[in-house]
C-alpha cells in the first residue's frame, strides 16, 4: 500500500480531497491511503507534532500552502524532520503569497502535481494521488493526466454531466423557473449538498430548477480572466437572446460580494466610495427578473440555530450588504458548515455546507411565489396594500414618514387599474380611502360597538381556524407567542381593511404594547399579539393575496423579535410574512430603517423622495424681530433710546434667550429673572442677526411627497436650490457661486453673520439673504425656460437690492456659477423628476420584475447623485466605518463639543453619553463613530481599499486636551448592522486603557481602574473585574428595538420622569461586545450613566429633525433623563450638526430643539403646507404635538411660552381648527388631549382661560366623532 501525506491550508479543497480518498479506497486491495490535515486541524503544538510523526511515515508529502510558509503551523520544523527522515517532499503555494520551492523531488514531478492541484476537482485529485502513489510508493495502477475542469456548468443532482440543453428540456413551460446561481468552487470540491436539496425541494413543489455554477465576475487578471461570469450565464443560460429575454423568472444566488463592485469593492478610487461604480450598468437590469439572495454561513447548523444573529461579523459584510448593491431581495442562511465522515479515514473531517432544511423549504415557497407573479394574469392577482397605524389611533392611520399615504394608494390603485387588475370602483382620492377605513373597524376600538364588529370589519377569523394557523407556525415562535400572551383566544379575530376589487386596503395591527401597558417597562423584544399573528395568516391563507405592499416608513413587521439578520422560523417577522412577496416603498433619506425592512422581512424596497425642501425664513413675531434689529443701525444717534426697549422686550416676549445663548440652559430661567436685560444692546442685536440668519437658512420640508409625483412650480425650483446648495458631486455650491459670482466672501458672511460691513453697508446676514434671493431667482429662470442646457438665456443682468453698493450679475461669465446652473439642469431637475417612475417601479415589482439598486441617503446633503428614486437602495461596506471623510467631520463636531462644555463649565467633561444610530451611521458613512473615537483621542487605520484595520492613539501633546469618556448607547438597528463598528470602539477602550498616562491626561484609564478595583472588592476576580469595568457601548436584548420611553409616553402609564428614565435604563441595560454578542448588564450601564457629565447626539441632515417621531426624544431626552434620576442633577446636553459638513455647529439640546420649533413647527409655511395633505397632513401635525410633549417630559426643554405658541398655531387657530374638524377630527382631539395633559403634568403652567379653551374645544370634538361613530353604526342595524 501506498501513503500520501498531504497539508492544505485551507478547508475548500477538503471536500474533494475526501471524495477523492473514498473513490481510492473502493480501489481492490485498498492499495493508496491518505493522511491528510488542514490548518485547522493543527491547533496547538501536540496537533503538529503528531501530524509529523505519522508524515515520518509516509511515501510523499505534500504541502499545499495559501500565501507562503505563515500559512502552515510548524513549517519549518515539518520540512526539517521530513527531509531528515528521507520523505520526499513536495510543496507549492497558492494565492497572493509567493512560491515555496522547499521540494526535494525534481521539478517536473513537483509541476505534475501542481497542475493537479490548481486545476482542482475530485478527478484530479484522484489522479494526483494515483500519479504519487506510483511515482513513490507500490501502486502499479494507472492514472490521468490533468484536465482543465470547467470554470461553468449546468449541475444537477439527479441527472450527472447533463448539459444546458438537455436540462431545459426537461422543464416543463408551465412552470415557473428558478436559476439558481452558485460558485465554481462549491462544484469543484463537490461540496454541493445544499444546491442538492434546494433543487429538489423548488421541484417538489412544482418549479423547473435551472442551476448554474461559474465564478460571479471574471477578470482581474489570471486565468481567472477568461472564464465566463455570472454575467455570461445571465445572457446565455438565463435569458434567450441578446435582448435578455429572460428564460428564468427568478434567480436564487449564493454569491457573496457584489457583481456590480470591481475586484470585490477594492478597486474604488475614492476610499471612501464602496465600488458601486458598475451599478447603473448592472445587467441585471436588463435581465430584469427578481434576484434572491441566500447564505452559505460559515457556522454549523446547530450555532447558526442557537445564535442571536443569523450572521455576524464578516459575513454580514460579505453576504448581505455588499450583495445588496445588486438589488437582491435578501433572506438568510440555507446551510451550514458542518464536518462530514469519510469513509477512508484521513485523518480529518472535510466541512461541508449541509442544508438547513426549514431555511431551504422557506426560500424556495418565496422565490417561487416571486416567480409566480410573472406568470399570474393582473386580473386574477390578490394584493393587500398594509397601512401603518403607530402609535394605534384613528387621527394617524397611513403612518409614514414624508408620505401622503392615502393619496399614494390612490396612484397606486389607478396603476394597477391601467395595468389590468379587476379593482372595480377606484376611489376618487386619499379622503374616499380614509372615509372607507375609518366607517370601518379601525385600531382605535372606541368608536366601534362590540356587537358590531363582524359587520365593521372585511373579515371575522373563526377560534377554530386561528387555531389551525397558529397550530402550523414554527415550534419556537408559537411559544414565544404563547409565553408573552396565553394559549390562542378563545374568540373571533376581526380583520380591518376595505376592498376594492382584488386589492384590499388593511392596516397593521398593534405591536402589543398598548393591548398590556405593563409590558413597557420590560424589554423590548414584546412578541405580537395573537390578533397580529392572524392578520398576517388571514392575508396569506384565507385572502390568499399574491404580494403585499407594506406602504411608507415604517411598520413594525420588521422590529419584531428574532434573529437580527439572516432570520430563521423561530423569527417573528418570518413566521408571520413568510413566503409572501413583499414590496416595500420607503423614503430614500432613511436607508438605516430600510435596510431592516429588506433584511427582516424579505422585502424588495423601492424608495421615493422626500417632500420638498426649502429654507425656513422668518414670520410673524421673528420678522418683525428681525426688522427692529436691522433698523437699529438705521436709527442713528438716538437708536438706543428709541430701538432699544421693543429689541428687550421682543426677545423676552418670544423667550429667545436660550436661543440667543444668554439663557440658563432647560426652559426653568423664567423663574431667574430675565437675562436679556443684562446683555449689551450691540452684542443683542448682533446675537439676533446670527441666530435669525441660522433659522432663515435652515432646511425644512414643505407638505409631504405623494408617490410618483415629483415636485413642480416653485416647490421644485425651492428644493432644485435646496439640493444644490451644498457641493455635489461634479459641481460646485450654487450658493457659494452666486456669492464669488457676486464677489461676496461666503466663508467670511457664513462665519459672522451678525457684523456690519461698511463696505457694504448692509449686516452680513442681509448678504446671505442676498445670495439665497439670487439663487432662487436664477433656478427660477431655468424652470422658466424648461431647464434649457445651452444656458443661452437671458437673466436679469441688475438685481434690486437693499444693498448701496450696485451688484451686477451676469451668471454666464462665471465659470462655477454656469457650472452649477448647468448641473441643475441636467442632473439635479432630471433626477427629482424621474420620482415619476415610483409607482410604476411598485407595480413593476408586483408583476415578478426586478427592482433595479440605488443610493442612499440624504439627498440635500451633496447627494443628488442618489437620485432618481423609485430603487432598491443600498448602503454601504460596514467594514468602513468610520470613512475618512466621516472622521474629519466626527472629529470637528466632538472638538466643538468639548470646547463649548469647558467654555460653559470651566472644565472638560470625564465622561460624555453619546447616542448613535444607524440611519445616520449609514448616511454619513461613520461620523458618530468618529465622534466616539476622537473623544477617546484616538483615530482609526484604515486599509488602502477603505477598511478599518485597527485605530491609533493621537499623542496627548497633539490632542492638547484630556482623553474623555465615553458611554454609547447604541440602537438595535446600528447593533444589528455595525457590530464591527462596536469591535473598533472596544478596540479603543483597550488602546486607550493600556497607554501610560496619568488619569489627569486619561479619564478611560482613571474609571476603568477606579472601576475595576471596586468590582474586585465586590467579589469578581482580576479578569472580569476588568470586564465589566470596561463595559461602554449599550444596547437593546437582541431582537428588540427602541429606547422604551416613548412607549411609557404613548400608554401614558407613567407618574414622573423617573419613570422614564427607568425604562430607558431597563430597555438599554445589554452590554454589546468586540464580538457582536449581546449580554444583559442593567447595573453597569446605570453605574455608566451616573458618571456622565454631559450627553451628545449627532444631526447630519434638516431632511428630518427632533419633531419627526418620537425616537428622537425617546433615545436622547431618554439618555437626559435616566442620566439625571440616576447622578441627582441633569447633564449638559449637545446636539452636534453636521447638515453642512463643511459649516459643522454645535448646540446644546435645548437650543436644537427650540430651533426646530422655531424653523418648522411654529412656521406658518409649513403648517400651510401641511393642509394641503387633508387627512395625513393633520395626522402629522398631531404627532408634532406628541413630540413636544415627550421632549418636555424627558429633558425639560419646551418653555411656558413655546407651549403659548403650540396652542396658538395647532388649537386656536380658528382656520386650522376648522380644516381639521373637516379633515381628521381625530387629529384634532388628539392635539388638545395632548396640550391638556402638559398641562396637568405640570410641563405646561397654562392659565384657567386656556385650560378651559382646549377642554371645550376636545369635549366638542369627541362629541362630533361619537355622533360621526353613530352615524356610521345606522345603516348595520
Amino acid at each position: 500500500m501506498a501513503t500520501i501525506g498531504l497539508y492544505t491550508a485551507t478547508e475548500n479543497e477538503l471536500g474533494a480531497i475526501g471524495e477523492a480518498a473514498d473513490r481510492l479506497a473502493r480501489d481492490p486491495g485498498e492499495s493508496i491511503r491518505l493522511e491528510v490535515r488542514s490548518k485547522d486541524d493543527l491547533g496547538d503544538e501536540t496537533d503538529v507534532a503528531a501530524f509529523l510523526d505519522r508524515l515520518e511515515a509516509v511515501d510523499v508529502a505534500v504541502l499545499w500552502l495559501h500565501g507562503g510558509p505563515e500559512s502552515m503551523p510548524g513549517y519549518d520544523r515539518t520540512v526539517e524532520r521530513l527531509i531528515h527522515a528521507g520523505v520526499p517532499l513536495i510543496t507549492m503555494s497558492t494565492g497572493d503569497g509567493p512560491d515555496v520551492r522547499d521540494s526535494t523531488v525534481v521539478e517536473g514531478d513537483r509541476e505534475r502535481v501542481a497542475a493537479y492541484l490548481e486545476r482542482g476537482g475530485v478527478v484530479n485529485v484522484e489522479n494526483c494521488c494515483r500519479y504519487l502513489a506510483s511515482e513513490y510508493g507500490d501502486y502499479d495502477g494507472g492514472y490521468d493526466d490533468p484536465v482543465e475542469l470547467p470554470t461553468e456548468g449546468v449541475y444537477h443532482p439527479d441527472h450527472p454531466g447533463i448539459g444546458y440543453e438537455g436540462l431545459c428540456k426537461l422543464h416543463d413551460p408551465g412552470k415557473p423557473t428558478i436559476g439558481i446561481w452558485f460558485y465554481e468552487s462549491h462544484w469543484t470540491h463537490a461540496n454541493t449538498r445544499f444546491v442538492d436539496a434546494l433543487v429538489r425541494r423548488l421541484e417538489s413543489l412544482g418549479a423547473n430548477a435551472l442551476p448554474v455554477f461559474c465564478v460571479p465576475v471574471a477578470g482581474g487578471g489570471g486565468k481567472s480572466a477568461d472564464r465566463k461570469d455570472a454575467e455570461w450565464v445571465a445572457r446565455n443560460w438565463f435569458a434567450d437572446g441578446d435582448d435578455l429575454d429572460p428564460v428564468v423568472d427568478a434567480v436564487i444566488s449564493s454569491f457573496v460580494f457584489s457583481l456590480s463592485m470591481n475586484e470585490r469593492g477594492r478597486e474604488a478610487s475614492d476610499p471612501d466610495a464602496d465600488g458601486g461604480s458598475r451599478v447603473e450598468e448592472l445587467f441585471l437590469r436588463e435581465l430584469g427578473v427578481p434576484v434572491l439572495q441566500a447564505m452559505t454561513t460559515k457556522r454549523s447548523r446547530e450555532e447558526y440555530a442557537n445564535a442571536d444573529a443569523g450572521v455576524l461579523g464578516f459575513e454580514l459584510a460579505l453576504s448581505v450588504a455588499l450583495p445588496e448593491f445588486d438589488g437582491p431581495v435578501i433572506t438568510h442562511p440555507i446551510s451550514g458548515n458542518e464536518p462530514v465522515d469519510v469513509e477512508a479515514k484521513i485523518g480529518t473531517a472535510p466541512k461541508r455546507h449541509l442544508p438547513i432544511e426549514d431555511r431551504i423549504d422557506h426560500l424556495s415557497r418565496l422565490a417561487i411565489n416571486w416567480a409566480r407573479l410573472r406568470h399570474l394574469p393582473n386580473r386574477e392577482k390578490r394584493v393587500a396594500i398594509v397601512l401603518h397605524n403607530y402609535p394605534p389611533s384613528d387621527d394617524g392611520i397611513g403612518t409614514a414618514f414624508g408620505l401622503d399615504t392615502p393619496e399614494s394608494v390612490v396612484n397606486l390603485l389607478e396603476a394597477l387599474d391601467r395595468r389590468g387588475y379587476a379593482l372595480g370602483e377606484i376611489p376618487d382620492d386619499g379622503a374616499a380611502v380614509i372615509d372607507r377605513l375609518t366607517a370601518q373597524l379601525t385600531l382605535d376600538g372606541r368608536w366601534v360597538d362590540p356587537e358590531n364588529v363582524r359587520e365593521a370589519s372585511v373579515d371575522v377569523v373563526a377560534p377554530e381556524q386561528y387555531a389551525d394557523w397558529f397550530d402550523a407556525l414554527d415550534d419556537r415562535l408559537r411559544a414565544n407567542v404563547r409565553e408573552e400572551w396565553g394559549d390562542r383566544p378563545d374568540r373571533p379575530i376581526a380583520i380591518p381593511g376595505c376592498e376594492y376589487g382584488n386589492a384590499l386596503v388593511t392596516v397593521q395591527p398593534p405591536r402589543g404594547f398598548g393591548m398590556d401597558p405593563s409590558k413597557v417597562y420590560h424589554d423590548s423584544d414584546l412578541h405580537p399579539p395573537h390578533e397580529y399573528v392572524a392578520f398576517y395568516r388571514w392575508l396569506r391563507e384565507e385572502y390568499r393575496a399574491d404580494a403585499v405592499v407594506h406602504l411608507g416608513t415604517h411598520g413594525s413587521l420588521e422590529w419584531l423579535p428574532g434573529k437580527t439578520v439572516g432570520l430563521d422560523g423561530a423569527s417573528a417577522p418570518d413566521g408571520l410574512v413568510d413566503d409572501l412577496p413583499n414590496v416595500y416603498p420607503y423614503v430614500i433619506n432613511n436607508p438605516g430603517e430600510g435596510t431592516q425592512a429588506k433584511r427582516r422581512s424579505y422585502a424588495a424596497i423601492v424608495d421615493h423622495l422626500t417632500p420638498p425642501m426649502r429654507d425656513a425664513g422668518t414670520y410673524d413675531e421673528l420678522a418683525e424681530l428681525e426688522e427692529l434689529a436691522r433698523g437699529y443701525r438705521e436709527a442713528g444717534a438716538d437708536r438706543e433710546s428709541r430701538l432699544e426697549g421693543p429689541i428687550r422686550e421682543r426677545v423676552t416676549e418670544l423667550d429667545l434667550a436660550v436661543e440667543l445663548g444668554f439663557g440658563h440652559g432647560r426652559a426653568e430661567h423664567e423663574a431667574d429673572g430675565d437675562p436679556v436685560e443684562e446683555i449689551p444692546i450691540d452684542d443683542l442685536v448682533e446675537s439676533i442677526h446670527e441666530y435669525l440668519t441660522d433659522v432663515k437658512t435652515t432646511g425644512i420640508r414643505m407638505g409631504l411627497h405623494t408617490l410618483g409625483e415629483p415636485p413642480a412650480g416653485e416647490r421644485l425650483v425651492e428644493y432644485l436650490v435646496a439640493l444644490t446648495r451644498l457641493e455635489n458631486p461634479g459641481a460646485p455650491s450654487l450658493h457659494r457661486s452666486v456669492a464669488d459670482a457676486l464677489g461676496l466672501d461666503y466663508d467670511r458672511l457664513r462665519e459672522s453673520p451678525g457684523a456690519y460691513d461698511e463696505d457694504l453697508k448692509a449686516y452680513h446676514s442681509e448678504a446671505i439673504d442676498l445670495v439665497g434671493e439670487v439663487a432662487v431667482e436664477l433656478v427660477a429662470s431655468l424652470a422658466q425656460n424648461g431647464f434649457d442646457t445651452d444656458l443661452e438665456t437671458e437673466f436679469d443682468a441688475d438685481l434690486e437690492t437693499e444693498f448701496d453698493a450696485d451688484l451686477d450679475l451676469n451668471p454666464l461669465e462665471h465659470d462655477n456659477l454656469r457650472t452649477a446652473l448647468e448641473y441643475v439642469c441636467e442632473e439635479a431637475a432630471p433626477r427629482v423628476r424621474g420620482a415619476t417612475a415610483e409607482v410604476p417601479r411598485v407595480a413593476d415589482a408586483l408583476e415578478g420584475g426586478y427592482v433595479p439598486p440605488g443610493g442612499s441617503g440624504a439627498p440635500t446633503r451633496g447627494g443628488v447623485d442618489l437620485l432618481p428614486t423609485g430603487r432598491n437602495f443600498y448602503t454601504l461596506d460596514p467594514r468602513k466605518v468610520p470613512a475618512r471623510s466621516a472622521w474629519e467631520v466626527g472629529r470637528e463636531v466632538t472638538e466643538g463639543v468639548l470646547e463649548r462644555h469647558h467654555e460653559e463649565h470651566g472644565e472638560y467633561p470625564e465622561e460624555i453619553g453619546v447616542v448613535a444610530w444607524g440611519t445616520p451611521t449609514v448616511r454619513t458613512r461613520g461620523e458618530t463613530i468618529a465622534q466616539v473615537l476622537a473623544a477617546m483621542g484616538v483615530r482609526p487605520v484604515w486599509t488602502d481599499a477603505g477598511r478599518i484595520e485597527g485605530v491609533e492613539p493621537i499623542p496627548i501633546s497633539e490632542l492638547r486636551r484630556p482623553r474623555v469618556d465615553v458611554t454609547t448607547r447604541v440602537s438595535g438597528l446600528f447593533r444589528d448592522a455595525f457590530p464591527a463598528a462596536a469591535s473598533v470602539i472596544h478596540e479603543a477602550i483597550e488602546t486607550v486603557v493600556g497607554l501610560e498616562e496619568p488619569h489627569e491626561h486619561n479619564y478611560v484609564k482613571k474609571h476603568v481602574e477606579e472601576d475595576a478595583a471596586s468590582f474586585e472588592r465586590e467579589g469578581l476576580d482580576r479578569a472580569e473585574a476588568r470586564e465589566a469595568a470596561t463595559r461602554r457601548v449599550f444596547t437593546t436584548t437582541p431582537g428588540g428595538y427602541g429606547a422604551g420611553t416613548n412607549k411609557v409616553l404613548d400608554e401614558g402609564e407613567w407618574d414622573d420622569r423617573s419613570d422614564l428614565a427607568g425604562a430607558f435604563l431597563q430597555w438599554g441595560g445589554y452590554a454589546l461586545d468586540e464580538h457582536g454578542e449581546v449580554e444583559p448588564a442593567h447595573d453597569a450601564f446605570e453605574r455608566r450613566l451616573g458618571r456622565v457629565d454631559a450627553t451628545v447626539k449627532l444631526e447630519d441632515t434638516d431632511e428630518q429633525d427632533e419633531f419627526d417621531s418620537s425616537d428622537w426624544y425617546a433615545f436622547h431626552g431618554g439618555l437626559v433623563a435616566a442620566v439625571g434620576e440616576v447622578s441627582g442633577s441633569d447633564p449638559a446636553s449637545y446636539v452636534g450638526d453636521s447638515s453642512d459638513p463643511g459649516d459643522v455647529q454645535v448646540y446644546t439640546n435645548e437650543e436644537k430643539v427650540r430651533k426646530s420649533m422655531r424653523t418648522r413647527v411654529l412656521n406658518p409655511d409649513w403648517l400651510d403646507s401641511m393642509e394641503e395633505h387633508g387627512y395625513k397632513g393633520a395626522g402629522d401635525l398631531s404627532t408634532t404635538v406628541e413630540v413636544t410633549l415627550g421632549w418636555d417630559a424627558t429633558a425639560g426643554v419646551v418653555g411656558d411660552t413655546l407651549w403659548e405658541e403650540v396652542a396658538d398655531a395647532y388649537a386656536f387657530d380658528e382656520d386650522r381648527r376648522e380644516w381639521m374638524r373637516e379633515v381628521n377630527p381625530w387629529a384634532l382631539e388628539s392635539i388638545t388631549a395632548t396640550l391638556l395633559e402638559a398641562i396637568d403634568r405640570d410641563l405646561w403652567d397654562a392659565d384657567r382661560e386656556t385650560r378651559d379653551r382646549l377642554r371645550d374645544i376636545n369635549l366638542s370634538v369627541e362629541g362630533d366623532l361619537e355622533a360621526r361613530a353613530t352615524d356610521a353604526e345606522s345603516p348595520r342595524h
